[in-house]
C-alpha cells in the first residue's frame, strides 16, 4: 500500500498532495501544469517534499519531520518518465538489464527473458531505440520499469506521444501486465479517456490540489463541484434554485422550468442542508440528454423535466454529432449540450433549426453545492 501525504513549493507553485493506493490503477488526472507529474517525482524519489510523510508497504520512504529520505534506487520503484529515457547506444536486451546489472549473468538473462515474453519484445533484442517505433519503446521502457521487481510502478503520460491505434493496444496490454503483477501502480495523463479506461480509481488535480479522488464511475458522473465537473469534460453544467423536496424528487427551478432531480443528498457534505431558495449548480452528461422521438407517445423516465427547444449548432466526430440545443423562451442560448451516435441522429431526422423535445431524466442529474471546490 502507498502512501502519500506531502508538500513542495517551487517558485509561485506549491504542492499539497495526500492519497493512498492499493492493489490497483490510481489515475492522477488533470490540467497541465496541476502538479501531476511532480507529484510522481516526490513518490520516485527524485524530488524532495518540504514537508509531509511517503510510505510503501509498511516503509517509510520519506519523513520530513525525521530528516529521513530513501534514495531512489532504493526505493524499488519502477518509474517510466514521458520520454521513456532509453539508453540510444544500448540495444533492447541492454536497455532492459541495466538496472540488475549486480546480479549473476544467468539471473540477469533470466530477468531480462522474462520481460521479453511478458511484453511481446521478441525479435528486437539486439534493435537500439533508434529502429523502434513508440510503441516498441514503450513497451521496452516498461520492461526496464519492470525487470527488477519493483514494489510500485509510476507511470507519466506513458501513451501521450502514440497515435489511438497503438494507445488502445498498449492500454491493454499494461491492464494485462498490472493483473499478472499485482503491482500498485499510478499513473499520470490528462486524457479523460485514458483516465477512465485505466483507472479503477481516479485523482482530479487542478492548481497543485486535488478536488475529488474516487473510484471511475464516482468521478465521472457525481463531480463534487462545478470545477471537477469541467475538468472532466461534463458538457452540461447548470446553476438552478432549489425550490423544495419530496420522497421522489428535489424540486430545482431552472430558468424559470421546473426540474426534478434524484432526491439524494449532496455527496460528502454533512453539514449542508439544502433549502428554499439556494443556489445549486446541477450536472447532465450530453450522452445522458435524450431527445424525445416525434410521434411517439413519452413514457416512463421519458416523461421526467421535458424541455422544448430549437438546435442552433450541429459538430460532427467521427462517431457521434454534438448537438446545441436552445430552450425555448431562453435568455442565454444554447443551453444544452447532446451527444448522439450518428446512426440515432440520422433515424431522428435531424439537422439545425429542428425543433425537438429533451427529457432530462431525474437519475440523470447530479447536483452540487456551489463553490464545493
Amino acid at each position: 500500500m502507498l502512501h502519500v501525504d506531502v508538500q513542495k513549493r517551487l517558485g509561485g507553485f506549491e504542492l499539497t498532495m495526500a492519497f493512498a493506493a492499493g492493489d490497483e490503477i490510481v489515475v492522477l488526472f488533470g490540467p497541465s501544469g496541476a502538479g501531476k507529474s511532480l507529484t510522481l517525482q516526490t513518490v520516485a524519489g527524485l524530488v524532495r517534499p518540504d514537508r509531509g510523510t511517503i510510505s510503501l508497504g509498511g516503509e517509510t520512504l520519506f519523513d520530513a519531520r525525521l530528516g529521513l529520505n530513501v534514495p531512489p534506487q532504493r526505493r524499488r520503484i519502477g518509474y517510466v518518465p514521458q520520454a521513456y529515457a532509453l539508453f540510444p547506444h544500448l540495444t533492447v536486451t541492454q536497455n532492459i538489464a541495466y538496472g540488475i546489472s549486480s546480479l549473476p549473468r544467468p539471473q540477469r538473462a533470466q530477468r531480462v527473458q522474462e520481460m521479453i515474453d511478458l511484453l511481446g519484445l521478441h525479435g528486437l533484442e539486439e534493435r537500439r531505440p533508434g529502429q523502434l517505433s513508440g510503441g516498441q519503446q514503450q513497451r521496452v521502457a516498461l520492461a526496464r520499469a519492470l525487470v527488477f521487481r519493483p514494489r510500485l510502478l509510476l507511470l507519466d503520460e506513458p501513451f501521450a506521444a502514440l497515435d489511438e491505434a497503438i494507445r488502445a493496444t498498449l492500454r491493454q496490454e499494461l491492464l494485462d501486465v498490472r493483473r499478472q503483477l499485482h503491482m500498485t501502480t499510478v499513473l499520470v495523463t490528462h486524457d479523460l479517456k485514458e483516465a477512465f479506461a485505466l483507472g479503477d480509481r481516479i485523482a482530479v488535480l487542478d492548481s497543485g490540489r486535488i478536488l475529488q479522488q474516487d473510484a471511475r464511475d464516482e468521478v465521472y458522473y457525481r463531480p463534487l463541484s462545478r470545477r471537477v465537473a469541467e475538468l472532466i469534460e461534463t458538457r452540461n453544467i447548470l446553476r438552478g434554485t432549489v425550490l423544495g423536496s419530496d420522497r421522489d424528487a428535489l424540486h430545482l427551478d431552472w430558468r424559470g422550468h421546473l426540474i426534478k432531480a434524484s432526491p439524494q443528498p449532496l455527496p460528502k457534505e454533512p453539514a449542508l442542508s439544502l433549502s428554499k431558495g439556494q443556489p445549486v449548480d446541477f450536472c447532465i452528461r450530453a450522452s445522458q440528454v435524450t431527445i424525445v422521438r416525434p410521434g411517439r407517445p413519452t413514457r416512463g423516465a421519458e416523461r421526467e423535466n421535458l424541455l422544448h427547444g430549437r438546435v442552433v449548432r450541429e459538430d460532427l466526430g467521427a462517431e457521434s454529432y454534438l448537438l446545441f440545443v436552445a430552450i425555448a423562451d431562453s435568455p442565454q442560448p444554447p443551453d444544452l449540450q447532446i451527444e448522439l451516435p450518428i446512426n440515432v441522429y440520422y433515424r431522428l431526422n435531424l439537422d439545425t433549426d429542428k425543433e425537438v423535445v429533451v427529457s432530462l431524466k431525474r437519475e440523470a442529474i447530479h447536483v452540487m453545492a456551489v463553490d464545493a471546490a
